[in-house]
């Protein structure tokens, strides 16, 4: 890591000059009041972030969208997208940006689409834990939305200020401080076959040496089942596919040279082979027993105090604590497609009459239904403490420092996994009273063994929990003054310790259905320092015609780290105003997101015994040991972005506003994983490959067999032992650094604010323009434009509203479009219509009237108002595309809040 930090100290320094060149040339430019504090974005207090693109949501917006969470807030931008986590994802229904890792249904923030892991999330311009079993994400939802002043998005690379993760940008959200009084909110949501409550209450109060807020909130939804919409059905006929309906179904089918016989509904005890002939196979539609969104309910408690212990110094404690529980429907087990073998060893074999010549075993797709409770569930647990201090220096010198203390606690439990040992044993015994009956429709073996059916019908739990402490120290204040202005600086230092603990309980490794156990540690520290610097080089007290207002900000951050080595990012930020009313900005830096403690782990790992592709095989597959997981090795992903801009606020047409910016994003060494299909992609992956070396070479192929037969009694293995000679090759599908990305794209935000005898209206569009998403999934392979294909970012994203306001009355109404794109799960390719809701609101808080009445706002809002069905979208076994449209449908929600 060395060279990388040269690197960026090489480049911020070219930068540096070539920003003040630039200046002099008045290229750059912005303007911006030196005396509005911004939390986001700089470390200097009295300054914006000067030059990056920022936005936010106020809560009176967030009121008028009808929205219940504080994703859902941020979701709003056109620039945040539904790739990634969410709790629509799972590994049944799948997703982009490794979503089926998401175990414990946490929703994510993801800017521009690049990653989750690629946003950083703040509360309080602070880290929070990230949460996740075998991922590790930040949940903005554990932030009660009673307790949100406002949020602030720097949609810019930030890592001179906040360190890793802030590459595509940085989400903060403020927590409400100075409340005095009490406010009491309800709210309750439906649609169909779907439902969602809300209920909090908050307490502030203010005094002469300092305020106090507390905020309590409860929120759950209920389990939308797949079934209740069409649209999720395996069965795609109706939209225009295929039927993707599994044939591992109750009863099931035999299968005998590639020809299914159907089994008849009984309990599969003594069958006619002659009532077996083939025909219409047996079908189980999965959707009909999965949930699209699974139950949820969370409790969330925010507390925090300020207090002047004189004039010069505030000390502070704040404490978040969310305690979340979920439940997932998922389909029972299925043996895979094509089925299991069975022998005729079996009590109750069966072959289909006419079968020559007589096969002494039979493959049998079937599923387990005999599992009464197939669901994943589990809880999210997540506390932030900090407690810190402001002193005053003097001249304008503050210090501020806090200590943190960050625990997300995660636990997932699956019931739905083989215990493929047991059942192997289990369909080769000849003994009636420890056979397994996979010939009917279930009912047999429940009734007949439970016990052995208990071991077949396995169980996974785990439990992940990371922890965070954090100290940091700044300082910040004027050096001197100049004509533009004072230059005010920035200087501070961090520690960050992070540990990460993973346990994993499961009955499906050994035969007898005994428990095995794993635990995995995995832990850093962070040293930093950086510095900020603020220099208004025109100001009120030189502007000239042409230059109302000239800026520069110069930022740097380094960083060691305990398990990968040091990194330098900087960044340079410019502004100039010709005249009042438009600025020019423009911004440069590098970024950088460490490997999560998850992705780092070496003792996270899964074996795969199965048939890998390989063109050189006669047959197209080898057989074959693909394994995935934690990798130590792993280094920083890095990113170089740049942005330039203008704000316009015309003198002649007040009210109006517009804000364009065009922003460059290119991001190397990219942590991927090795796909299991390596061995199809020629020489890239050769180095993560390992094949059976000829037998010729003895020592050589002794070595092979020994790490072959350490996988097999490794208690990682996910499939039944095999013969050590079977194996041919083994693949690494570990994640490496090997991507890279670039990007870029065009921001644009209008508004424009009048007033009429019938009320104060404004009206506003904003929308994300993507011109490039240009990947490489690894050094060698083709670089591939990716935007506007399934799975990646949609080229053309906006949202429009209008509100009203006149009295106690306010309305609003919001045009949602995203734009169409290319459906690549299909070949040929075919265009996926583009997709547009309608959401509005109304609402009416009382100002005059009975004292009970005061501060009373009742509110009814609608999403999807005219109950549009996603677009088709043939993938998979789906007709929809889970990251661009949401399942619910029409929701109606109605919220009541009393202030006291």
């Amino acid at each position: 890591m060395g060279a990388i930090s040269q690197r960026a100290r090489l480049a911020c320094a070219s930068a540096i000059a070539i920003a003040a060149s630039l200046a002099a040339s008045g290229a750059f430019a912005q303007a911006t009041e030196v005396g509005e504090v911004v939390v986001t974005g700089t470390s200097i207090r009295g300054v914006a972030a000067l030059g990056s693109p920022t936005t936010g949501v106020s809560v009176e917006e967030m009121k008028e969208s009808g929205v219940a969470t504080a994703s859902e807030a941020v979701r709003l931008l056109p620039q945040v997208f539904n790739l990634g986590a969410d709790p629509s994802r799972s590994s049944f229904t799948g997703g982009a940006q490794d979503a089926a890792a998401n175990s414990t249904a946490i929703r994510s923030l993801n800017l521009r689409g690049i990653g989750p892991e690629a946003t950083l999330v703040l509360f309080n311009g602070r880290r929070l834990a990230p949460g996740g079993v075998i991922k590790a994400i930040t949940d903005p939802d554990q932030i009660p939305t009673a307790a949100i002043a406002r949020i602030e998005v720097v949609q810019d690379g930030a890592s001179a200020i906040y360190g890793s993760d802030a590459v595509a940008g940085v989400v903060n959200f403020i927590s409400r401080t100075g409340f005095d009084g009490a406010e009491t909110t309800l709210r309750y949501g439906m649609a169909d076959d779907y439902e969602t409550r809300m209920y909090s209450q908050t307490f502030g109060k203010v005094w002469d040496k300092g305020s106090v807020f507390f905020a309590y909130e409860h929120s759950d939804n209920s389990h939308l089942s797949g079934s209740k919409r069409d649209f999720f059905s395996q069965d795609r006929r109706d939209r225009g596919g295929s039927d993707q309906r599994q044939f591992t179904a109750v009863p099931g089918n035999i299968v005998i040279g590639g020809v299914r016989y159907p089994l008849p509904n009984t309990s599969g005890v003594g069958l006619n082979p002659a009532s077996l002939a083939p025909g219409t196979a047996n079908r189980y539609d999965e959707s009909d027993y999965a949930d699209i969104l699974p139950w949820q309910k969370r409790d969330t408690v925010l507390f925090n105090i300020h207090y002047d212990v004189d004039d010069r110094l505030e000390v502070w404690y704040e404490g978040l604590y969310s305690r979340r529980k979920f439940d997932l429907a998922a389909p029972p087990a299925a043996f895979p497609t094509g089925g299991i073998r069975v022998p005729n060893t079996n009590p109750w074999y069966v072959v289909p009459a006419g079968v020559t010549p007589t096969p002494t075993s039979v493959n049998v797709e079937y599923r387990l239904v005999e599992d009464l409770n197939p669901n994943s569930y589990g809880f999210e647990n997540v506390q932030h403490q900090a407690a810190g201090f402001s002193f005053d220096l003097g001249w304008d010198w503050q210090i501020d420092g806090y200590l943190a203390h960050n625990m997300s606690r995660g636990f997932q439990a699956r019931e739905n996994v083989l215990n493929n040992a047991a059942l192997t044993a289990a369909l080769a015994s000849s003994n009636p009273a420890t056979a397994f009956n996979p010939f009917g429709n279930g009912t047999f073996n429940r009734a007949n063994n439970a016990a052995l059916l208990e071991i077949i019908d396995a169980e996974r739990d785990q439990y992940g929990t990371t922890i965070t402490q954090d100290f940091a120290i700044k300082a910040d204040g004027p050096l001197f003054d100049m004509p533009g202005g004072p230059v005010r600086a920035a200087v501070g230092a961090e520690y960050h310790d992070n540990s990460f603990r993973q346990s994993l309980f499961a009955t499906n490794v050994l035969a007898s259905g005994a428990e095995t156990t794993k635990a995995v540690h995995n832990t850093r520290d962070i040293h930093a320092v950086f510095g900020e610097v603020y220099v208004p080089l025109v100001g009120e007290g030189n502007a000239m015609p042409g230059v109302q207002r000239l800026d520069l900000n110069f930022a740097v951050r380094w960083e060691t780290y305990s398990d990968f080595g040091e990194t330098t990012n900087p960044k340079v930020s410019a502004l100039y105003s010709p005249f009042d009313g438009l600025a020019l900005r423009a911004t440069w830096g590098t970024s950088f997101r460490a490997p999560s403690l998850v992705d780092s782990a070496d003792q996270i790992l899964n074996y795969f015994i199965q048939n890998l592709t390989d063109p050189t095989s006669p047959t197209g597959t080898r057989r074959g040991i693909a394994f995935n997981g934690g990798n130590s090795g792993l280094g920083p992903e890095e990113a170089e972005t740049w942005t330039v801009g203008f704000d316009f606020r015309p003198n002649f047409l007040e009210g109006f506003e517009a804000s364009v910016t065009y922003y460059n994003i290119e991001y190397t060494d990219r942590i991927d994983a090795v796909p299991f299909t390596a061995m199809a992609q020629g020489s890239v992956y050769a180095p993560f490959i390992l094949r059976r070396p000829p037998a010729s070479d003895a020592a050589a192929t002794a070595a092979f067999d020994a790490l072959v037969a350490q996988i097999m009694a490794s208690p990682d293995l996910q499939n039944p032992v095999e013969p050590v000679g079977n194996i041919l090759v083994i693949v690494d599908g570990r994640r490496h650094n090997l991507g890279s990305l670039k990007q870029d794209g065009l921001d644009v935000s209008l508004g424009y604010r009048f007033e009429t005898p019938i009320g104060d209206w404004r009206a506003g569009l904003d929308l994300a323009k993507i011109f490039h998403v240009k990947r490489m999934t690894a050094p060698g392979v083709a670089e591939v434009d990716v935007v506007d294909t399934f799975g990646n970012p949609v080229d053309l994203r906006a949202r429009g509203s209008l509100t009203w306001r006149m009295g106690g009355w306010s309305a609003a109404a919001f045009v949602n479009y995203v734009d169409e794109y290319r459906n690549t799960a299909v070949t040929p390719n075919v265009d996926v219509d583009s997709y547009t809701l309608v959401d509005a609101s109304l609402a009416y808080e009382f100002e005059d009237g009975p004292r009970w009445l005061e501060g009373l706002r009742i509110s009814a809002a609608v999403t999807n108002l005219f109950d549009e069905d996603p677009p088709v979208v043939l993938n998979g076994n789906f007709s929809w595309d889970n990251q661009v449209a949401n399942p619910i449908g029409r929701m109606i929600s109605f919220e009541v809040s009393k202030r006291w």
